[in-house]
């Protein structure tokens, strides 16, 4: 092959090459105006490796909010940082979520004052930036509070029916799918948030349905063989589009949900609440802080009572598909670590929590290998109020009031005995002539007031 071949093939593999280039160029800035980020962040790399679009403000910019949106923020943020810096004022704005998701709070309040000025007259975008920086206030403050927990193991599962997964004692009730409950909780909670708690005493269920566009808890409770329509829980109102992933404890007080309320530390946070028997209403919930919460969605706490841990699930550390479960050592008085603590609140090694060298394997083997829930057919069920119900007359504090539970029962049993002599006095009186019905008229009329007493 001559020398002029040469060159005119090697023209041409360059115009083909670059026509190639411009082509990926073009398609992955589609990708990211369409918000197909996997496909832009594939795109990107290759485009990357070209020193010229290396330098170039728009490529970083564009791979940088890619990167971002698919959860990569550690890797975006040098290319952010450099789009910004080339006066690209819309990276400030994917640098700061990639910060406030590293939790670089004070990074993440940084780069959104220098994005606010860009947008002055957009109102929309001045809120979102507010929201967000509220987010990253109280993000700043729960790494100077965080709980000096004991996380002894975590999974990664599907998020699809991610509940599966948890183990809990026998006397901490369940989680169950809608498929599992029948009418009417199938039509009531959709496959988001279909999350139902049951008690031990398989009477008392709560869920997260949908009303006027927002998700509420109801509760509903089982009357003989049927379960009653769920019921709004009025008095849990915390603010949010989304209240979900209800959990009680075994002690019929305290309840776990999740919300997706604003101010928050963004996502779904959990909250905590306690019922009170005198007001028959739940009290104002709190906001659990840091490491249970994050910037990232967390949600659906329970405990187990038999092992002493609890359970959260969490899309921290995980891709778009998956979920993070952690146990932990539940502690009713628990201790804060000192000053600033990220990677803990981050939980970026779990072993990092442990106070036992060789591990929590055997407990972990234990809660793994329990028995889990069982129905108990109870001989006295009590229903005190919405929230308790007795298992036994021994259960009264007041002599008076076991007293006269006792004489109800005696009624109970009268009224029973009452009823079944009258069913068959009807019965008789159906089939009976004239002559027998007139003997029987005054029997019925006799008994009738009896069973109305």
């Amino acid at each position: 092959m001559n020398k002029a071949k040469v060159i005119s093939l090697l023209c041409g593999l360059w115009l083909c090459t670059a026509t190639a280039l411009a082509v990926t160029q073009q398609e992955a800035k589609a990708y990211v105006a369409n918000g197909q980020y996997a496909l832009a962040v594939t795109a990107y790399r290759t485009l990357m490796q070209q020193p010229t679009l290396a330098k170039n403000a728009d490529c970083n910019k564009f791979f940088g909010q890619a990167l971002c949106m698919t959860g990569m923020y550690e890797e975006s943020v040098p290319y952010l940082e450099f789009a910004a810096n080339k006066s690209r004022s819309a990276a400030w704005w994917y640098l700061a979520i990639s910060r406030q998701h590293l939790y670089d709070f004070e990074g993440a309040l940084a780069a959104l004052e220098k994005y606010r000025p860009t947008l002055k007259k957009d109102a929309d975008w001045q809120a979102r930036i507010d929201s967000v920086q509220a987010e990253c206030q109280i993000g700043l403050k729960g790494i100077g509070h965080v709980q000096n927990v004991v996380v002894i193991d975590s999974l990664i599962v599907s998020r699809e029916m991610f509940f599966s997964h948890y183990r809990l004692g026998a006397e901490s009730g369940r989680i169950l799918a809608p498929s599992k409950c029948g009418e009417p909780f199938v039509t009531l909670a959709d496959s988001t948030h279909a999350a139902i708690f049951e008690n031990q005493a398989a009477d008392y269920r709560l869920l997260a349905t949908i009303a006027d566009g927002h998700y509420r808890l109801y509760e509903s409770h089982l009357f003989g063989s049927e379960w009653a329509e769920p019921q709004l829980i009025a008095s849990i109102e915390v603010g949010g589009r989304c209240l979900c992933y209800p959990f009680m404890r075994s002690d019929s007080e305290t309840l776990y949900f999740a919300c997706d309320s604003t101010p928050g530390f963004g996502g779904l946070d959990i909250y905590k609440t306690h019922y009170s028997t005198d007001n028959e209403s739940f009290y104002a919930p709190e906001r659990l802080g840091m490491p249970f919460n994050s910037p990232y969605d967390d949600y659906m706490m329970a405990i187990d009572e038999t092992h002493q841990v609890g359970w959260w699930a969490t899309n921290r550390n995980t891709s778009a598909d998956m979920v993070c479960i952690y146990i932990f050592q539940l502690e009713e008085s628990p201790a804060y670590l000192d000053g600033r603590q990220p990677e803990r609140a981050r939980l970026t090694s779990i072993a990092s929590t442990w106070r036992k060298r060789g591990g929590y394997e055997a407990l972990v083997e234990e809660i793994m290998n329990a028995p889990q829930f069982v129905e108990e057919k109870e001989e006295i069920r009590i229903p005190i109020n919405d929230a308790v119900v007795y298992t036994s007359a021994d259960q009264f504090r007041s002599t008076r009031a076991r007293e006269t539970y006792e004489l109800s029962l005696r009624i109970e049993e009268e009224l029973l005995a009452v009823q079944g002599e009258l069913d068959a006095m009807r019965q008789d009186y159906h089939s009976a002539n004239a002559k027998r019905r007139a003997e029987m008229k005054q029997n019925l009329v006799r008994a009738e007031p009896r069973e109305r007493q």
